[in-house]
């Protein structure tokens, strides 16, 4: 059962009684008003935690403001979870946390299928209402893990590889990109090793033949189609006349591991429910493209300070 309350369940009269404005504004990160919702440090958030999100340009000293953020998986704000409202600082920024294990129970969906969005508002004491600021976030809780083997004789070597913490029904790619590119998420592969389907649990296995590449010096990159989670070899791999051969890069790697790239740092940015997500790795820091989906009308949230009391406009502009 979804709990998630939709746009007509709550209703415009309070919103209307209190002169907030309502409009479907696009869904941004900045305002036309200026109100601001930051990027999050990192844009995969275990669904069982909280996130904590920041912004700018809610009120002034002199008509101070409120903020709404609340957790949606449809950008036009058919479902959405009970708003946290905090008051804006004199200098108009705020600082929020949502509960994500309570938001995505009370939204209802299912935290492996995207689009996911953190949303924002702001009321202030004269009753002005904010567009709706948006920041796509992808929801995972599991880390990547991954082993590979080498094995046979040069000319039908094959790579045998295992992996864990990926989304289940996701395709994981293995491929090989050359050393000096190795730093880079956006690195462009010599060669696909092979692909498949991660099953149920989150895992992928696959044994694949050994592709035919120039000679050189390479790194094994595994990468999940979802939004690019995944890992590097923390071996190199040469290939001299044909042949491939497994080199530590330092005394105190595991030649058969599969290290995940750096999930902290990852700041792919999306406000449209329609744009496929095609981050290269976790560590990238691509931007994806945004095209102006349509918005959350502010009703959303605006009626949720309403309702929690945050902002009191009639009766404090009556006071």
């Amino acid at each position: 059962m979804r709990l998630g309350r939709s746009i007509t369940a709550i209703g415009t009269a309070a919103l209307v009684a209190a002169g907030a404005v309502v409009s479907t504004p696009a869904f941004a990160d900045t305002t036309d008003s200026g109100f601001t919702l930051d990027a999050p440090d990192s844009r995969v958030v275990d669904p069982n935690s909280s996130i904590t999100v920041t912004g700018s340009g809610c009120g002034t000293s002199e008509n101070p403001g409120a903020v709404a953020v609340a957790l949606t998986n449809n950008v036009d704000g058919s479902t959405y979870s009970t708003p946290v409202t905090v008051d804006a600082g004199a200098d108009g920024t705020w600082t929020a946390t949502v509960d994500l294990s309570a938001a995505v129970a009370e939204v209802g969906g299912d935290p492996n299928v995207d689009p996911w969005y953190i949303a924002a508002q702001c009321t202030t004491y004269n009753g002005d209402t904010s567009d709706t600021a948006g920041e796509r976030i992808i929801l995972d809780g599991t880390d990547f893990t991954g082993k590979y083997t080498l094995s046979g004789e040069a000319g039908s070597q094959t790579f045998k590889i295992t992996a864990s913490g990926l989304t289940p029904g996701e395709t994981a790619t293995a491929v090989l990109i050359r050393q000096a590119d190795a730093e880079s998420a956006d690195a462009t592969p010599v060669a696909t090793i092979g692909s498949g389907t991660v099953d149920a649990d989150g895992n992928f296995n696959g044994t694949f033949p050994a592709p035919s590449v120039p000679d050189g010096t390479y790194v094994m990159r595994v990468t999940g189609s979802r939004y690019g989670e995944g890992g590097d070899s923390t071996s190199l791999i040469t290939v001299a006349n044909g042949a491939y051969n497994l080199s530590a890069r330092d005394d105190s790697s595991d030649d058969t591991a599969i290290a995940q790239n750096d999930p902290t740092t990852t700041t792919a940015d999306d406000t449209s429910a329609t744009v496929a997500v095609a981050v290269p790795a976790k560590a990238s820091g691509k931007e994806l493209a945004k095209t102006g989906g349509e918005g959350l009308a502010p009703v959303i949230l605006a009626a949720g300070l309403l309702a929690s009391g945050a902002v009191l406009l009639r009766s404090r502009r009556h006071a």
